[in-house]
């Protein structure tokens, strides 16, 4: 292959079919409404590519290149409009990668009323539910050397009730008295204007009211008052529409909506009491949005600059910092939408660790030091070593080892470009070869199984035999988190995983049981 090209799967170096490959060329590339995966950049040579006007711009699979073939391939980033698309340049050649059925990152305060709206906005939710699922790793930490059981009892149990905590609950917490005080008393002015007032009301006259007056018939005030007995005067008006008040109705909007969207994606866990909490901060929200726009507050844009009362006023100076922590938190979005696919890696690996804790007769005898980071690096937001964890099966005499992202997987394993290996070894038989197993998180627009690609890996490894590849695992997310699906084909399985409830701890246990498989016919071997 002596151009660049776009694939649809990561293995599709080792498909000696040519599936799932696309040859760049210059011009537009529109991929069609059955495009499901991610989008992966092949390069076969080492020259530079730029992604959007960067080198920088994509991410390259760790281990796909090595010493003996300088090569590359970069995970894509998706976009976040469908105009412009993605903008490649390899190989001497530029090209608009265009995918118009994939959904736009929606806004943050999007009521979904269409079909494409609802599927942007689950989507979205997606992303931000296996953000949270990377988040209980943080959570987790405090007890390094329990990590992995801590994950899997947060994951399977609903012991642990309580969804992870958030910059909303946090808001709802601290800010609830506030928003009631200023819903009671927001801030007004009045503001000098002219009306038409009965003469009784009549408290000021400047020198506008005084020339109407003198242009009136009559001689006296009433004469010239007319059959109304009104005349034009100054009044003075209560004004709520302040850019203070502007900044709390936007803020209540705004965190009305990121409160749904907590809601929803913590669906499961509605019960719990933190749920609870920002349900009622939702009410709260919506009330104060409402009322403020009643009283004629329009809505401030981002970027605006505080005034005094915004920098000075002990409430609203709340409201400012917690309007602007929930934009940030809108940008941090942008890139959680574009690397939706490393996240999703991400969390999949997190899944095999916690799947072979649960395998019988299991011991974790080693891992891996994490560290949870507080800003995401493309999607990515856990450091770690290699292995992440090695665990030693007594009765089966063998020893498993996990590796996510490895630098060097081998000549052969480069191939295959899977993220994620488990290595079984024999204990006291070090010439026996070692059997490997390759893991593929896919991340998938609609999610769900896809027919036949467990037969079509099953050949697909018939190449890694010499390498020891004996058994594959293909991860998808799963449609909802009603349930899980899976389908197996000899040593290949193809599973759908959920962000909470049925369709993770489900999940879960269907990879750990084909694990203890693949280790009980190791052992047999």
């Amino acid at each position: 292959m002596s151009s660049a090209q776009l694939w649809s799967r990561p293995w599709a170096l080792a498909d000696l079919k040519g599936r799932h490959r696309l040859a760049i060329e210059s011009g537009t590339i529109t991929l069609g409404d059955n495009r499901r995966g991610g989008l992966w950049l092949y390069v076969p040579s080492a020259a530079p590519v730029s992604v959007n006007g960067s080198e920088n711009g994509g991410e390259k699979v760790a281990g796909f290149d090595h010493s003996s073939e300088r090569r590359a391939l970069l995970t894509l980033p998706l976009p976040v409009r469908r105009r412009p698309g993605v903008i490649v340049r390899a190989s001497g050649q530029e090209t608009v990668i265009q995918w118009p059925s994939l959904p736009e990152r929606p806004p943050a305060t999007l009521t979904p009323q269409t079909d494409n709206e609802r599927a942007a906005y689950a989507l979205f939710i997606r992303a931000q539910a296996v953000w949270d699922r990377l988040r209980d790793v943080d959570s987790a930490l405090g007890d390094p050397a329990r990590l992995w059981a801590e994950l899997r009892r947060r994951w399977t149990s609903d012991e642990h009730f309580e969804p992870q905590m958030d910059i909303i609950v946090r808001h709802a917490i601290v800010l609830t008295q506030t928003l009631d005080e200023l819903d009671r008393a927001p801030r007004r002015i009045l503001r000098r204007t002219h009306k038409q007032l009965p003469i009784s009301r009549v408290q000021e006259l400047d020198r506008r009211s005084m020339t109407w007056l003198t242009r009136q018939a009559g001689v006296t005030l009433a004469e010239r008052a007319g059959d109304r007995q009104r005349i034009l005067a100054v009044a003075r008006e209560e004004n709520f529409d302040t850019l203070e008040n502007r900044v709390l109705r936007s803020y209540a909007e705004l965190a009305q909506h990121i409160a749904i969207a907590y809601l929803d994606r913590n669906d499961a866990k509605r019960a719990s009491v933190r749920a609870r909490i920002v349900d009622d901060y939702r009410r709260r929200c919506k009330r104060l949005g409402r009322d403020l726009a009643k009283r004629g507050v329009r809505v401030a844009e981002p970027g605006v600059m505080p005034n005094f009362v915004l920098q000075q006023n002990p409430r609203y100076h709340q409201v400012w910092e917690a309007w602007h922590e929930l934009l940030d938190r809108d940008r941090v979005y942008d890139d959680l939408w574009r690397w939706q696919g490393r996240s999703w890696e991400e969390f999949c690996a997190l899944a095999v660790m916690v799947s072979l804790v649960s395998v019988p007769g299991a011991r974790l005898i080693a891992s891996a030091p994490l560290n949870f980071m507080g800003e995401q690096n493309r999607g990515s937001w856990v450091v770690h070593d290699n292995p992440l964890g090695v665990f030693y099966l007594e009765r089966q005499r063998l020893v498993l080892e996990v590796r996510y992202r490895m630098k060097e997987p081998g000549a052969y394993r480069a191939d295959f470009a899977a993220p994620i290996w488990i290595t079984i070894g024999h204990i006291n038989e070090i010439k026996r070869s070692l059997t490997s197993v390759a893991v593929w998180p896919v991340w998938d627009v609609r999610g769900g199984i896809v027919e036949q690609e467990p037969g079509e890996l099953k050949d697909v490894l018939q190449l890694g035999l010499k390498a020891g590849i004996r058994a594959g695992v293909v991860i998808r997310p799963a449609i909802d988190n009603r349930s899980a699906d899976s389908e197996r084909a000899s040593s290949v399985l193809a599973l759908t995983l959920g962000t909470q409830g049925r369709a993770l701890w489900e999940s879960l246990e269907r990879l750990s049981s084909f694990l203890s498989s693949l280790t009980f016919a190791e052992a047999q071997r």
